[in-house]
């Protein structure tokens, strides 16, 4: 073995052999950290190899968490040796999800290793009795990636809460650095496969709605989940970004408690009050249906340049779907401000959407309250309205929420939209 020292851009993970002043990919200054890297001489052994067809798969090489909607957004649980990567915004309930996987696991026999480097014993000790988990999770303060992972060699599963925190004392950065997030994230990677051991990493987001290292540290692991939702509301979404081993992009949706997250199933976003402006649409988000509520306002605009502006919904969309309403419609939107928002912190991505923002945006203009009807359909740049998929699921759940209107270009709609002329004849 011999080792080589390195240099990398504490801010973009650029590599040289010799320190730099400016780092020459980002332009960052004063950025360079000392890393050093090990070299193994002389001729390497040849590489072990294994017929596919020789592979056993063992019943146990799936960890259930018994809690129904993580099992079911991973697929059936975490496979062995599984890195998971968990974001979302400080005080959404990372922490507080993380310590019930960990109660659930250790309920049915595993052992359970919490690494933690921003809480203390007795604070995690204080959440563990406010949401009733047990007491049997082993918990640790040391923020030494090396010392945590000697430690856990027999563990069943490892959580790393936040991955920021802990450091590589190889290399010379403060933690939370690019290179020391890649160098630890690196050894749990390389430890979690080398063991079979699960370990889900907590990581923070930046200002940009992004996990801090997102990149870099999205491509190391296995799977990437996604906390959604506002934090003054009872309601969250993790939504699976990236799966190694199951379907990405479904959604898990969780009530935030007094004693913690619970799964809940087709939950209304919808309050009880719709005025004009609101309307109601059935949206896909992974495999689940969801009743969310949109919201536009449309107003005299006091520049020359209207303002489109959107929260919970992509801003490029809406802007097509205004400059189609102008066009089909005859609408004066040109001379007015439109402000659309999905409820409840969500991030709607089904465009199945574009109806209910259609609605939204005629009833906020003309002043007129549209009522408890659900939109469903995609808007195209013709102004024609095109049904959506997974219909059979969407009307059950529509029913279930006590909704009896349904409106769409699609058989058993009660209120056939073929076209965006034909919103006059909803708003009235």
């Amino acid at each position: 073995m011999k080792e080589r020292i390195v240099y990398v851009c504490d801010r973009c993970g650029y590599e040289a052999p010799k320190w730099f002043g400016r780092c020459p990919a980002c332009g960052a200054w004063n950025s360079a950290v000392e890393v050093k890297r090990v070299e193994k001489r002389g001729k390497s052994s040849p590489s072990s190899l294994t017929q596919l067809s020789r592979v056993n798969l063992e019943a146990d090489d799936r960890i259930e968490t018994k809690n129904k909607v993580i099992d079911s957004i991973l697929g059936g649980g975490f496979v062995r040796g599984q890195v998971i990567l968990l974001g979302g915004e400080p005080g959404i309930g990372k922490s507080t999800l993380a310590l019930q996987i960990a109660d659930r696991l250790v309920r049915v026999g595993r052992k359970v290793l919490y690494a933690s480097g921003e809480e203390s014993a007795k604070q995690i000790k204080l959440r563990a009795a406010r949401i009733g988990a047990s007491g049997e999770i082993f918990l640790t303060n040391d923020q030494d990636i090396d010392s945590v992972l000697r430690s856990s060699r027999d563990v069943d599963f490892l959580v790393i809460d936040s991955i920021q925190t802990f450091l590589d004392s190889e290399v010379g950065s403060v933690p939370g650095g690019m290179a020391q997030l890649r160098s630890v994230t690196s050894k749990v990677v390389e430890f979690s496969k080398r063991n079979s051991t699960v370990s889900l990493i907590i990581g923070h987001i930046t200002k940009s709605g992004e996990i801090a290292g997102p990149k870099m540290i999205e491509h190391m692991v296995d799977t990437v989940l996604y906390f959604e939702g506002e934090r003054t509301t009872d309601y969250r979404l993790l939504r699976v970004y990236k799966n190694r081993f199951g379907p990405s992009g479904e959604v898990g949706i969780f009530e935030m408690r007094e004693d913690g997250l619970f799964g809940i199933e087709n939950p209304v976003f919808v309050g009880d009050d719709l005025p004009f402006g609101n309307a109601v649409a059935c949206v896909m988000e992974g495999s689940h249906p969801l009743i969310v509520q949109v919201q536009a306002l449309v107003s005299r605009s006091k520049v020359p340049s209207p303002r489109r502006n959107s929260i919970g919904v992509e801003h490029r969309r809406v802007s097509a779907i205004i400059a189609t309403m102008s066009k089909i419609l005859k609408l004066p939107l040109d001379f007015h401000d439109v402000y659309v928002k999905v409820l409840g912190g969500l991030k709607v991505t089904d465009p199945a959407v574009d109806l209910a923002i259609s609605a939204a945006v005629f009833s906020s203009l003309v002043e007129m309250e549209i009522g408890r009807t659900v939109f469903m359909g995609e808007v195209g740049l013709d102004g024609m309205v095109r049904s959506p998929y997974s219909l059979k699921r969407r009307i059950e759940v529509i029913r279930k929420s006590g909704f009896d209107e349904i409106a769409g270009n699609f058989e058993g709609a009660n209120v056939l939209i073929r076209n965006l002329s034909d919103l006059s004849g909803v708003i009235r």
